[in-house]
């Protein structure tokens, strides 16, 4: 049976000598794993198509659970994110998460929306990298069932004014008169970057005007309550951070 769909490239792993298993994130099917056979040969048609972030319209054949790519027609290559490192691993975390987050054979539209949007964000905004991935992350988390509040105190509901704090438990930032013994303080530039972020569209994070510093410090954060809520460990955001250091 033949089937297209359009799709982002989440991961390529070697097989056999010259095939690749291509783990797609598509608009129709959510996260489907599919074969291109010889994409490794020097002069192989397929070799775009197998790339990491490269988004295309696959035509596969599908027998039973398994997919291989027959031809595949670019849309978008986002070449721009593997030249530049910074943006290759902010990214990279990007298509980690998708990959952790969703289903398979499942259309999940929306958080495929907001891959793509971040995607283009990336390439060509001129936007911090590390900036636009705090906003991705806080949309993905959303749009995965686990929105975080950082606009006012989680419990009182009321406006943060001096010190903060985050309860991983509850997944919200919470004020000095609410916090109990397991909150962790954060910076308040930090808190306020995540609510500047939560706030506007990627095409408008060029806008945010904060510290490198506290961008990572915002991205591990979102980072460890992944890995406390989800279970999943976000292992490029290691590589991240260590850009640059």
């Amino acid at each position: 049976m033949e089937e297209k769909l359009k799709a982002v490239v989440l991961r390529a792993v070697d097989y056999r000598d010259n095939d690749k298993i291509l783990t797609l994130f598509s608009l129709e099917n959510g996260r489907v794993s599919a074969a291109v056979r010889g994409v490794k040969k020097a002069n192989a048609k397929l070799k775009f198509a197998a790339q990491p972030f490269c988004f295309c319209e696959y035509v596969m054949n599908k027998n039973g659970d398994r997919r291989t790519v027959v031809s595949a027609d670019i849309i978008e290559s986002f070449y721009p994110i593997r030249e530049d490192l910074t943006k290759f691993y902010a990214g990279a975390v990007a298509l980690e998460f998708s990959n952790a987050f969703v289903q398979e054979d499942m259309e999940s539209e929306q958080a495929f929306i907001i891959l793509l949007e971040y995607l283009r964000a990336l390439c060509y905004t001129g936007a911090s990298p590390r900036a636009l991935l705090v906003k991705f992350l806080l949309s993905a988390l959303a749009c995965s069932g686990y929105e975080i509040s950082v606009h006012n105190c989680s419990k009182c509901r009321k406006t943060i004014k001096n010190r903060a704090f985050f309860d991983f438990g509850i997944g919200g930032a919470v004020c000095e008169e609410c916090r109990e013994s397991t909150d962790v303080e954060i910076n308040p530039d930090t808190l306020k970057l995540l609510a500047a972020a939560d706030g506007i569209p990627f095409g408008e994070v060029v806008s945010l005007d904060f510290p490198e510093m506290i961008e990572r410090k915002a991205i591990k954060l979102l980072s460890y309550f992944v890995s406390v809520k989800a279970g999943v460990n976000l292992r490029t955001v290691n590589d991240l951070l260590l850009l640059g250091k």
